[in-house]
């Protein structure tokens, strides 16, 4: 590259799953690549966005060497082998958008509408439509995009259809809830799209007596588990940090968070759902030992 110019690719792994991520990423016509060794060889910088750290989440190796980390994730307990150049962590900012709004403003850089459009929604979609952490500067950043979006892009964006995979595993979270305490616990079996995930905790979450959701399925190399809560007295994401960090990857928000945890010797078993009935139950009960459940509340 000539001096002055910067040559950026973005580099992904795992599955574009959720449907308005895949709206997202086909409408606004985003270039991605898949992370492999190869590639990451060819980049002389390398930066994470929206994540803390390489390893928890997403699929780097904890010693590989980062150059920038931009991201609105509490970094509490976690430990980077190498400290990069450039570190911008903000745990009080809604959205990694957020951020990287402001340095647009900051920076006096004009922002074309395709632009403007991603960064809007990314405010809008991590705050929950600004229901979820958000602050004034979210906010301030929100409004200085809007006029610049492109409306027509933003509906088509965050009204996609639902795939059948998604509404089944929804559909398996309803079924299979069992509540006690305020607490609700629900097995959706055997996942294709973890992203799905979420969307149920989300949903079940709303739903009447209901303080914390934790909504919980099998890959084909992990269990995964995905946190939501309402009750002021419990930081979810610390609960999930204490009860499964030394399984796996764990953590998040006070309100939301989501732990990963690697099936190692097991991910040759065939039958996912009998496997996850058989590990799930400890790991739920040291769960729910931190959070004080007693054994004599209600089932539903």
């Amino acid at each position: 590259a000539s001096k002055g110019e910067l040559k950026c690719a973005i580099l992904y792994g795992g599955n574009v799953g959720h449907q308005e991520n895949r709206a997202f990423v086909n409408l606004l016509d985003i270039d991605m690549e898949r992370i492999t060794p190869e590639r990451l060889a060819e980049c002389s910088h390398l930066a994470l966005v929206d994540t803390g750290a390489p390893g928890p989440n997403n699929d780097l190796d904890p010693s590989l060497k980062i150059d920038i980390i931009i991201d609105h994730h509490s970094s509490e307990g976690v430990e980077l082998k190498q400290k990069p150049q450039y570190i911008d962590i903000r745990p009080e900012s809604g959205a990694t958008a957020s951020i990287l709004t402001q340095y647009l403003q900051e920076l006096d850089i004009s922002v074309d509408k395709t632009i403007a459009t991603a960064l809007y929604y990314g405010i809008r979609a991590d705050t929950r439509e600004f229901r979820r952490n958000v602050t004034a500067s979210d906010l301030y950043n929100a409004a200085y995009l809007l006029p610049l979006t492109d409306p027509d892009l933003l509906d088509k964006i965050m009204s996609p259809s639902y795939s059948q995979e998604t509404l089944e595993v929804m559909g398996n979270a309803i079924n299979n809830r069992k509540i006690k305490n305020g607490f609700l616990f629900s097995n959706v079996g055997y996942l294709r799209n973890r992203d799905a995930l979420p969307q149920a905790a989300d949903m079940l979450i709303n739903l009447e007596g209901v303080t914390t959701a934790l909504v919980y399925g099998i890959t084909d190399s992990n269990i995964t588990i995905s946190a939501r809560t309402k009750d002021i007295r419990v930081h979810i994401g610390n609960v999930l940090k204490e009860a499964f960090e030394e399984f796996g990857d764990a953590g998040g928000h006070a309100n939301m968070a989501a732990a990963a945890i690697p099936l190692n010797y097991f991910s040759l078993v065939r039958e996912k759902e009998d496997l996850l009935k058989m590990i799930i139950e400890p790991i739920l009960l040291r769960f729910s030992r931190i959070v004080g459940i007693d054994d004599n509340g209600e089932n539903e």
